[in-house]
């Protein structure tokens, strides 16, 4: 067995913390090296499925020490056969040094596998973390405090104006990336119809009565078939706000390697996910109201 690093592209699953003690550290797993192939996007779901659940998830690579932050560890295993895998995770203390709780999740493929354990780490992480935060606020009753005035309740994320297109309107890449940015944005997502990326002008966001407009035009999408099939993009990027254009520029996948078997739609909506975590710390730095 040998640690298979995790890809860079996960730094778009980390999200803010409801608590400085909340973060998870998500380490390499383990793999044969028939197996490796697969790290990266099993390790990709994980860490998307903990981001969808407000968990504020740390990518460890091979060489990094734990962050101090960190109150759990998140580690695990890759083992089987093509047709009969088996993916098992660690939930350790980060403090305690000891296991939690394990999370198996054992299918005919891959894809499935990682199904069922993407469904399975979210609450089983969600209720260590619980579990720990009980431990710390539990007081004796003499030294409770009273109740303090209730935290204002956040404002509603600022809704965003969207374009997609593409260079060809039959591109496979058009439909998944639109579908799939409303739940990366975390945020209402108004569509304009009829509007080209370079029709994202100041004025328009202004007239709409918006804050933000975002447009993606598709300029290139291919695939490799094969047993295991791979896909790269190549993507035009405007984003534009009351004042001026934030940022143009054009985004370019790593190759994207698919589960085998995997539909041709399945592949293209992965490299869509891989579009947007390329665009994730860029918008973030650029757009203060952006979280």
């Amino acid at each position: 067995m040998r640690l298979v690093a995790i890809s860079l592209a996960l730094v778009f699953a980390l999200v803010r913390p409801a608590t400085a003690d909340d973060a998870v550290a998500l380490l390499p797993l383990d793999a044969d090296a028939k197996l490796e192939l697969y790290s990266q996007s099993i390790a990709s779901e994980v860490a998307r499925a903990l981001a969808a659940g407000q968990i504020d998830v740390v990518v460890v690579g091979p060489k990094m020490a734990v962050p101090e932050k960190a109150r759990l560890i998140v580690d695990g295993t890759i083992t089987g056969k093509a047709d009969n895998i088996t993916l098992t995770l660690r939930i350790r203390d980060a403090r305690a040094a000891k296991v939690l709780a394990t999370v198996p999740a054992t299918a005919s493929s891959v894809a499935d596998a990682t199904d069922q354990l993407s469904h399975k780490i979210l609450p089983a992480v969600q209720a260590q973390i619980a579990a720990l935060h009980v431990q710390v606020t539990q007081k004796p009753a003499d030294e409770k405090k009273p109740p303090g005035p209730r935290p204002p309740v956040p404002a509603a994320p600022m809704p965003v104006l969207a374009v997609v297109h593409g260079a060809s309107a039959s591109s496979p890449l058009v439909a998944p990336l639109g579908s799939a940015l409303e739940p990366w944005a975390k945020r209402d997502v108004h569509p304009l119809a009829n509007t080209l990326i370079d029709m994202l002008a100041p004025p328009m966001v202004a007239a709409k009565g918006e804050q933000l407009a975002i447009g993606f035009e598709v300029l290139g999408y291919s695939m490799v078939k094969g047993e295991i099939p791979s896909a790269r993009a190549r993507v035009r990027v405007r984003i534009v706000d009351r004042t001026h254009v934030v940022w143009d520029r054009i985004v370019r996948t790593d190759t994207v390697v698919g589960d085998k078997g995997i539909a041709a739609d399945a592949l293209a909506a992965r490299t869509a996910r891989e579009v947007l975590a390329i665009v994730e710390p860029h918008i973030r730095r650029l757009v203060p109201a952006w979280r």
